[in-house]
């Protein structure tokens, strides 16, 4: 459906507490600058799709000391931008913005060129966890200015109805770092640098920028390279971490959702290596926020990010039905995720499986507008003495 039309479904009073929802959800990611969620392109598959779409999401634990973090952006795609072969795609948020311009069928008819500006605060911040707990005091801001060069190359659609698309993307940025109101005056912080990161990959399908697709498929494979221009030692003396010079990610994802009978299923496989890789660039899991980046690593019941990874396996199923018949407002998802975790040095965790389950809540406010409140049980979450993490995440997601 495009945007007139969704935007012509959407009464004064829903737009309304929808903007009174936003501005609620618009200090978690201010005011916790000592626990930001960097918020990334949550979909960068070129399509003629034009959207206007505002995200926000906030999460915070029942038991244990993890913080209450959240996100709210507007992700505006506009295809023939000015001109028929311009494609524009914008992520705003409220201190922190990215743009991008598409030239499309250019140096080739199937091929095109993206170039693009971003930054803002605490885009490139850090928050430590350790053991299961929140560490505060380690825990630091980072802002960042970058720039974007993007090639896609889009191949024949598989089984005629499914994308294909290759591409390559250069990042270079310079991030600088600060303390924020809880960071110790004895950690040192890592030195600010220029980093340059670029990542290849080829993707069928895609998975749609939204909180619960109509259906979905994709398998993906993607490599990832950054190179740190000033890399060394941070944190406390008596127990340093250390960044390197050049680090390198590879990960997959495939699955799909499915919509049948009224009922919706999906499943969803995950595997990521980065075995040259430090804890500022190690694969991040946990926690339920799923609009905030284009490949989320969910896992209910945990912090958000709490997990720092150098090899995963992690895997996602979820069960979303009508909570009575005759009705297609009110729904309820059950979820259940897995996940096989080697650690990045000095970032363990008791076991290497790790469960959550959980259950979410929506409601379709309008056909635009939609409020979802979910609970997740971390079952190998390490908690106090004991194991067990609860999780309450909030998301609500606008569409015009």
């Amino acid at each position: 459906m495009s945007s007139p039309e969704r935007g012509c479904l959407v009464p004064r009073p829903a737009r309304a507490a929808a903007l009174g929802l936003l501005l609620l959800c618009a200090p978690v990611e201010i005011a916790s600058a000592q626990v930001p969620v960097p918020v990334e392109t949550p979909y960068t598959l070129m399509d003629d799709e034009s959207r206007l779409h505002f995200e926000a999401g906030a999460e915070t634990p029942l038991r244990g000391n993890g913080p209450l973090t959240g996100y709210v952006y507007a992700f505006v795609t506009r295809p023939h931008f000015l001109d028929k072969d311009l494609y524009l795609r914008m992520v705003v948020a409220p201190v922190y913005v990215a743009a991008q311009l598409i030239h499309d069928r250019w140096p080739a008819v199937d091929s095109a060129i993206g170039v693009g500006l971003g930054g803002g605060l605490f885009a490139a911040s850090h928050v430590e966890f350790r053991d299961g707990r929140f560490k505060d005091k380690e825990s630091f801001s980072g802002d960042s200015a970058e720039g974007t060069l993007a090639y896609y190359h889009r191949g024949p659609k598989v089984f005629n109805f499914l994308p294909l698309e290759g591409q390559i993307r250069l990042r270079p940025k310079y991030v600088w770092y600060d303390r924020s109101g809880d960071t110790s005056k004895r950690f040192r912080l890592p030195e600010n640098s220029a980093i340059y990161e670029g990542r290849a990959g080829i993707r069928v399908g895609g998975m749609p920028p939204e909180l619960y697709p109509n259906s979905a498929l994709e398998l993906s494979l993607w490599h990832g390279v950054g190179y740190r221009e000033n890399a060394g030692r941070y944190g406390f003396a008596e127990r340093p971490e250390e960044t390197k010079h050049l680090t390198q990610r590879t990960w997959a994802r495939g699955g799909g959702t499915f919509t049948f009978w009224g009922t919706q299923a999906s499943a969803y496989l995950n595997a990521g290596i980065a075995e040259d890789t430090d804890a500022l660039s190690a694969f991040r899991l946990g926690g339920g926020l799923r609009m905030r980046t284009e490949f989320p690593l969910l896992l209910r019941g945990y912090n958000t990010d709490e997990i720092f990874a150098r090899r995963y396996l992690l895997l996602n199923l979820s069960y979303r039905f009508r909570i009575w018949p005759g009705q297609d407002r009110v729904h309820l998802e059950l979820v259940g995720d897995y996940a096989r975790v080697a650690y990045v040095a000095n970032h363990h965790l008791p076991r290497s499986g790790l469960a959550g389950v959980g259950a979410t809540l929506s409601f379709a406010l309008t056909k635009g507008l939609t409020l979802a409140v979910g609970y997740g049980y971390g079952v190998d979450a390490p908690r106090h003495h004991g194991f067990g993490g609860h999780e309450v995440t909030t998301l609500l997601e606008l569409k015009y």
